[in-house]
């Protein structure tokens, strides 16, 4: 599985093994005194802002030479100007990058216009948001339970665009159960989406599980307004499903929903695309590098510096209470494997996808 919950790590002496480091040589860079900038790439005060300086507070206290580390906010450009700015950095281990980087659909654009993210200094990641698809109830529909989303005639759902890994996944879920779809694009954010959804203007939308549990669940859904149908997850271990979230009691993940109302197991190019997405957009809602060129030892200590400060309590305990969950840390070596998958992608699966934000564009 190419990704671990911080709760699995125990020690920075157990990571540096999984991290396939050596320990930092005299050629990092001497730090001490100065000011590390971390660049984000979306607006202040979101939850890639908050989560950042979170990180930050806690790794200014691993990091070698105990610098003061600032974050700092660079959006636009379809999130690729803060990118870009790391990446056109100076490697002098003043600047980092904590990005949202959207690695999977990237990839679908003109060859001149991609980011080489394997270029960068590959530091880790963290991510491990669960997407719900839910709808609305619906008598007049026949839509009283999650089992009868098959006979639905028409879903209509909600996103920031159709360029996401949860957007792509539910159209080409509600494809393999046969049921028309629509999309609605522009709208940020669970809030302003819940509130479209209470209008009436759209069915549903894949919701993150904290959000879902903190409002849907004691609000819509006990009140009976909402149905909860299937959950998106990373691959289970043995990578042949989707795994089990314990926290979604009464919800399956889409593959054991899908087996359940259609009476065979997922097969097919959809289901290898969501497959696709569990491996490589799960795991990893921001990536987190140096600019190209950093030196390796210092790379090194970066590495084992990211994984000491992401372990600790204080990060732990200030990031589930600002995610609503323990997120997943990735470290470098699974960070590698997904950029390496990301970049390698099959045309077939490109194709397929572009397909699918044509149709979702129209």
């Amino acid at each position: 599985m190419i990704h671990r919950t911080l709760r699995k790590i125990t020690a920075t002496t157990a990571l540096v093994p999984l991290l396939g480091l050596a320990p930092a040589a005299a050629q990092v860079i001497d730090l001490e005194g100065r000011t590390v900038t971390i660049v984000h790439n979306a607006s202040p005060g979101g939850s890639t802002g908050l989560i950042s300086q979170l990180a930050a507070d806690a790794w200014s206290q691993t990091m070698e030479g105990n610098p003061t580390i600032v974050v700092q906010s660079v959006e636009g450009g379809a999130l690729s100007r803060g990118i870009l700015q790391v990446m056109n950095a100076r490697p002098d281990g003043r600047t980092l990058g904590w990005v949202a980087w959207q690695g999977s659909t990237r990839v679908l654009d003109p060859v001149e216009r991609q980011i080489p993210f394997q270029d960068f200094g590959l530091i880790g990641g963290v991510g491990g948001s669960v997407f719900i698809a839910h709808t609305s109830t619906d008598p007049e529909r026949g839509m009283n339970s999650a089992e009868d989303l098959p006979q639905l005639d028409h879903y209509t759902f909600g996103g920031y665009s159709p360029r996401s890994g949860p957007a792509i996944r539910t159209a080409a879920a509600m494809d393999m159960l046969g049921v028309e779809w629509s999309f609605v694009s522009g709208m940020s954010g669970d809030t302003p989406l819940e509130a479209a959804r209470q209008r009436g203007e759209i069915d549903g939308y894949p919701v993150t599980a904290a959000y879902y549990l903190s409002t849907l669940a004691p609000g819509p859904v006990a009140e009976g307004t909402d149905i909860p149908l299937f959950y998106f997850t990373a691959p289970n271990e043995e990578g042949t499903g989707l795994t089990v979230d314990p926290s979604l009691e009464g919800m399956l993940p889409f593959d054991q929903y899908y087996e359940q109302v259609m009476g065979e197991a997922p097969e097919g190019p959809l289901w290898d695309m969501i497959m696709y997405h569990a491996r490589v957009t799960d795991p990893i809602n921001w990536l987190v590098v140096a600019p190209p060129g950093t030196p390796d030892e210092h790379l090194q200590m970066l590495r084992e510096s990211f994984a000491e400060a992401l372990e600790s309590e204080e990060f732990l305990a200030g990031a589930e209470e600002l995610l609503g969950m323990v997120p997943t840390v990735s470290y470098y070596d699974d960070v590698q494997a997904i950029v390496d998958e990301i970049a390698n992608t099959p045309e077939e699966m490109r194709q397929l996808q572009r397909d699918y934000i044509s149709r979702m564009e129209r």
